[in-house]
């Protein structure tokens, strides 16, 4: 069967383009690698969307009272390192019965954390990657309808609306949050979120499984090492893999 027209144009037209990009080793080109694969192999996160709908993301940091800035660090900080680091000092963040009376009693720390909440409330990503038989148009369907979700929250959106979303998003990440503990303390979850329930319940490391690898990882102020963690993968000194063994 003859090839699609479209097949061949993909071939000629964007295939060298993704070459060059994923070959580049400029800033812009690794950033144009990362929200790419976070459209079309792990599905949208919270960086992906701030990326993908820059203006409503400072709509979001003005209702906030956030610099966009902040807001942008907060965000990147998290997408590499882990959500612990929206939680300084060891402390557990924003709590999800908070009311939003004033802008007083909101600190920045809280008002960043909510920015991720978010966010993340309206990703759908994947930490192992879509799976073979995830055809291409679902994985975009997946990051538009969460780009589309948050260009909706933000077109009327002020400091109470986004406070009152992060903490439903608080009480949803927990409540969807099961764990145990392994022989060392160290607790295992399931799901995405996880290492962002397990950390705002005051673990320094955690784990989370999928259907492949168990990622691990910490909170900043300690490394997988000074928690006598071993992973087959390090990816930082705070984060890395383990594989399960072959059948």
């Amino acid at each position: 069967m003859a090839q699609h027209k479209d097949q061949e144009r993909v071939q000629k037209v964007l295939f060298p383009v993704l070459m060059d990009r994923a070959l580049d080793e400029t800033p812009e080109a690794q950033r144009d690698c990362t929200v790419l694969n976070r459209f079309l192999v792990q599905g949208p996160d919270p960086l992906f969307i701030m990326e993908s709908c820059p203006d409503e993301f400072v709509t979001l940091c003005d209702a906030l009272g956030v610099t966009v800035e902040e807001g942008r660090k907060a965000i990147e900080d998290a997408h590499w390192t882990g959500p612990g680091c929206l939680l300084p000092d060891g402390g557990k963040g924003l709590p999800g019965d908070l009311t939003p009376t004033s802008h007083m009693n909101v600190s920045v720390p809280w008002r960043l954390e909510a920015l991720w909440l978010i966010l993340a409330s309206m990703s759908d990503c994947t930490e192992e990657g879509y799976t073979e038989d995830t055809t291409l148009l679902t994985r975009m369907q997946k990051a538009i309808r969460a780009t589309n979700a948050f260009a909706r929250f933000t077109t009327d959106c002020d400091f109470v609306k986004a406070i009152l979303l992060a903490t439903e998003a608080v009480d949803e990440f927990i409540a969807s949050t099961e764990y145990e503990e392994d022989e060392n303390g160290v607790p295992h979850g399931y799901v995405d979120h996880a290492f962002y329930v397990l950390y705002k319940l005051g673990y320094k490391a955690a784990a989370v499984h999928t259907e492949g690898p168990t990622f691990w990882g910490t909170t900043p102020d300690t490394t997988l090492e000074e928690q006598g963690i071993t992973v087959d993968k390090p990816l930082s000194p705070h984060f890395g893999l383990t594989f399960p063994a072959p059948e």
